[in-house]
């Protein structure tokens, strides 16, 4: 049973990707493998991010049943502790001792730390959410390279499709990498990093301490676009000098570490602009191009229009030259359509 903790301003797209990787879970396990609710702090209908959507909880915190396996805190738009707010944050602290997991993304995790739960833990968390966290829960610790982690019994997710990321690595914890890696295949596109993580289906994920310091790279690379990726910190984290690195990487891949960086970046910019569910602002963050000004710049330079245009020639179907992975990276990545979940 995984409980979802609601409030207002919670983003719809994030939760609706976690609900159908767990229904896709249950269908490749051929068993019920997941039941899904909600709670929220009163019955009244609640407006999320998107001003078309409205929804309820199946129950009131008050109310909510003992029989929860994980507690689940989506993302959100920006957090103001309400009275509401408040009487959440309660509510997870009574709850999590009995719960055999937390799960917590974007700026759920703020709720987490400040119900205690990441007392003493480690979390990945954006910069806006990272920079509050300390005033929360002084005592958590941020991982700053990575986009995932567990920690006790605590799971956060950062960055790119973080609802999605985080309800793989639920389903690989509980059914197994086979499991996680066929759900990973049939949302395709839609997560930026299955390949790095499962490869083909159901190959091991990416490990690395293992692999020679550039293949090491490249994968870093390609799990965390948005993350610190200069030359400087990237060869300490293969324990190389910055020289050797860039020779060795040019020498192998026949492309400097930046040109490499920015074509992941760009890539995964696109398919973010693909799927037409971010704010331009909200992909130049979570791609690692910084501002919307400099991601338009960028985006003019390498294909001549602008990331909006970009966006309306590839949803009318006209043909662009949009940056191919696979030239850098010597593999690439089989599209496949999942069907869309369907909103009653």
């Amino acid at each position: 049973m995984i409980m979802i903790v609601l409030r207002s301003n919670c983003g719809m797209l994030d939760l609706a990707a976690v609900v159908e990787a767990l229904r896709y879970a249950c269908e490749v396990s051929g068993e019920r493998a997941y039941a899904l609710t909600s709670c929220a702090a009163g019955y009244d209908a609640l407006q999320s991010e998107e001003p078309w959507i409205r929804f309820s909880a199946v129950y009131n915190i008050a109310s909510a049943p003992p029989e929860v396996d994980t507690l689940l805190i989506p993302d959100g738009a920006a957090v103001s502790l309400k009275d509401h707010d408040l009487r959440l944050i309660e509510f997870l602290g009574k709850r999590t001792p009995s719960v055999r997991r937390v799960a917590a993304f974007g700026n759920g995790v703020l709720f987490a730390a400040a119900a205690g739960i990441t007392r003493g833990h480690t979390v990945v968390a954006d910069g806006e959410v990272q920079g509050r966290l300390a005033t929360l829960c002084s005592q958590t610790i941020v991982e700053p390279h990575s986009d995932l982690h567990k920690s006790g019994k605590i799971w956060t997710a950062r960055g790119h499709s973080p609802g999605l990321s985080l309800a793989l690595s639920l389903i690989e914890e509980d059914l197994g990498r086979a499991t996680a890696a066929e759900v990973a295949y049939r949302f395709g596109m839609r997560l930026a990093d299955a390949e790095t993580r499962y490869g083909q289906r159901t190959s091991r994920a990416p490990s690395f301490d293992s692999g020679s310091p550039v293949e090491r790279v490249q994968e870093w690379v390609m799990a965390n676009p948005s993350g610190d990726l200069s030359v400087g910190r990237l060869a300490d984290m293969v324990a190389m000098g910055e020289k050797t690195l860039s020779r060795a990487f040019k020498q192998k891949t026949g492309h400097t570490v930046g040109e490499f960086v920015l074509s992941v970046r760009l890539g995964y910019a696109c398919e973010m602009l693909k799927s037409g569910e971010r704010k331009i602002k909200d992909i130049a963050r979570l791609s690692g191009l910084g501002s919307q000004a400099n991601m338009r710049q960028l985006f003019m330079t390498r294909f001549g229009c602008s990331p909006s245009a970009y966006r309306d020639m590839v949803l009318n179907d006209v043909t662009t030259d949009e940056p191919r992975l696979d030239a850098f990276v010597g593999r690439g990545r089989k599209p496949t359509e999942a069907p869309a979940l369907t909103i009653a």
